[in-house]
Protein backbone atom coordinates (compact mmCIF):
# COMPACT_ATOMS: atom_id res chain seq x y z
CA UNK A 1 0.00 0.00 0.00
CA UNK A 2 1.39 3.79 -0.79
CA UNK A 3 -0.72 6.89 -0.92
CA UNK A 4 1.16 7.27 -4.43
CA UNK A 5 0.00 6.14 -7.35
CA UNK A 6 3.25 6.37 -9.56
CA UNK A 7 4.94 4.34 -6.56
CA UNK A 8 2.87 1.84 -6.47
CA UNK A 9 3.12 1.61 -10.58
CA UNK A 10 6.68 1.81 -10.18
CA UNK A 11 6.97 -1.42 -7.52
CA UNK A 12 4.40 -3.04 -9.35
CA UNK A 13 6.28 -2.95 -12.85
CA UNK A 14 9.44 -4.17 -10.98
CA UNK A 15 7.71 -7.41 -9.47
CA UNK A 16 5.67 -8.23 -12.37
CA UNK A 17 8.57 -8.38 -14.53
CA UNK A 18 9.49 -10.80 -11.74
CA UNK A 19 6.82 -13.00 -12.05
CA UNK A 20 4.87 -11.74 -9.24
CA UNK A 21 0.93 -11.29 -9.00
CA UNK A 22 0.41 -7.83 -7.55
CA UNK A 23 -2.44 -6.31 -6.28
CA UNK A 24 -3.21 -2.68 -5.43
CA UNK A 25 -4.94 -0.98 -2.09
CA UNK A 26 -5.40 2.89 -1.97
CA UNK A 27 -5.28 3.01 1.62
CA UNK A 28 -4.70 0.50 4.68
CA UNK A 29 -8.54 -0.15 5.01
CA UNK A 30 -8.72 -1.14 1.80
CA UNK A 31 -5.17 -3.04 2.32
CA UNK A 32 -6.40 -4.61 5.24
CA UNK A 33 -9.97 -6.02 3.73
CA UNK A 34 -7.87 -8.00 1.29
CA UNK A 35 -5.18 -8.99 3.07
CA UNK A 36 -8.35 -10.50 5.14
CA UNK A 37 -9.97 -11.51 1.50
CA UNK A 38 -6.84 -13.33 0.26
CA UNK A 39 -3.68 -15.36 0.97
CA UNK A 40 -0.58 -13.20 0.01
CA UNK A 41 3.36 -14.12 0.53
CA UNK A 42 4.68 -10.15 1.03
CA UNK A 43 2.98 -7.62 2.01
CA UNK A 44 4.56 -3.74 1.03
CA UNK A 45 3.02 -1.32 3.40
CA UNK A 46 4.08 2.59 3.85
CA UNK A 47 3.81 4.18 6.78
CA UNK A 48 2.00 7.39 5.57
CA UNK A 49 -0.97 5.95 4.19
CA UNK A 50 -4.96 7.53 4.53
CA UNK A 51 -7.69 6.39 6.09
CA UNK A 52 -5.03 4.22 8.38
CA UNK A 53 -1.85 4.63 9.00
CA UNK A 54 0.87 1.87 7.92
CA UNK A 55 2.10 1.11 11.54
CA UNK A 56 -1.51 0.24 12.46
CA UNK A 57 -2.47 -1.41 9.55
CA UNK A 58 0.96 -3.97 10.48
CA UNK A 59 -0.23 -4.24 13.85
CA UNK A 60 -3.67 -5.23 12.55
CA UNK A 61 -2.27 -7.98 9.84
CA UNK A 62 0.15 -9.50 12.88
CA UNK A 63 -3.20 -9.97 14.85
CA UNK A 64 -4.57 -11.95 12.50
CA UNK A 65 -3.27 -15.48 12.51
CA UNK A 66 -2.49 -15.96 8.46
CA UNK A 67 -0.95 -12.56 9.60
CA UNK A 68 1.77 -14.72 11.60
CA UNK A 69 2.71 -16.41 8.12
CA UNK A 70 3.02 -13.27 5.45
CA UNK A 71 6.23 -11.38 4.97
CA UNK A 72 5.65 -7.21 6.15
CA UNK A 73 8.06 -4.99 4.50
CA UNK A 74 7.68 -1.16 5.30
CA UNK A 75 8.46 0.91 2.32
CA UNK A 76 8.58 4.57 3.33
CA UNK A 77 10.44 7.94 2.98
CA UNK A 78 10.41 7.99 7.03
CA UNK A 79 14.12 7.36 7.40
CA UNK A 80 14.59 8.28 10.87
CA UNK A 81 15.61 5.50 13.68
CA UNK A 82 12.48 6.03 15.48
CA UNK A 83 10.12 5.22 12.62
CA UNK A 84 11.96 2.29 11.74
CA UNK A 85 11.89 0.93 15.26
CA UNK A 86 7.98 1.80 15.03
CA UNK A 87 8.02 -0.08 12.24
CA UNK A 88 9.41 -3.32 13.55
CA UNK A 89 7.81 -2.76 17.14
CA UNK A 90 4.53 -2.85 14.93
CA UNK A 91 5.67 -6.44 13.55
CA UNK A 92 7.28 -5.68 10.18
CA UNK A 93 9.92 -8.09 9.21
CA UNK A 94 11.76 -5.52 6.85
CA UNK A 95 11.91 -2.02 6.73
CA UNK A 96 13.16 -0.15 3.58
CA UNK A 97 13.63 3.39 2.72
CA UNK A 98 12.54 4.85 -0.56
CA UNK A 99 13.62 4.84 -3.41
CA UNK A 100 13.88 1.50 -3.33
CA UNK A 101 16.16 -0.21 -5.80
CA UNK A 102 14.51 -2.76 -8.45
CA UNK A 103 17.07 -5.16 -7.70
CA UNK A 104 16.46 -5.28 -3.82
CA UNK A 105 12.82 -5.60 -4.08
CA UNK A 106 13.11 -8.53 -6.15
CA UNK A 107 15.54 -10.33 -2.89
CA UNK A 108 13.34 -9.17 -0.72
CA UNK A 109 9.92 -10.57 -2.73
CA UNK A 110 11.47 -13.60 -2.96
CA UNK A 111 13.20 -13.85 0.01
CA UNK A 112 9.19 -13.89 1.73
CA UNK A 113 8.04 -15.58 -0.64
CA UNK A 114 6.83 -19.61 -0.36
CA UNK A 115 7.85 -20.88 -3.24
CA UNK A 116 10.60 -18.90 -5.15
CA UNK A 117 10.79 -18.06 -8.23
CA UNK A 118 7.22 -19.77 -9.55
CA UNK A 119 5.56 -16.23 -10.04
CA UNK A 120 3.86 -16.29 -6.24
CA UNK A 121 1.11 -13.71 -5.33
CA UNK A 122 2.77 -11.03 -3.94
CA UNK A 123 0.16 -8.50 -1.78
CA UNK A 124 2.13 -5.77 -2.98
CA UNK A 125 0.88 -2.19 -1.94
CA UNK A 126 3.43 0.00 -3.37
Amino acid sequence: MDDSSAVRAYHASILEEDGHQVEFADNGYEGLEKFCAADYDVVLVDINMPRMHGYDMVRAIRSNERGQKVGIVVVSTEADSKDMVEGYKAGADLYMVKPVKPEELKRVCIMFSRTKGEGNDTGEGA
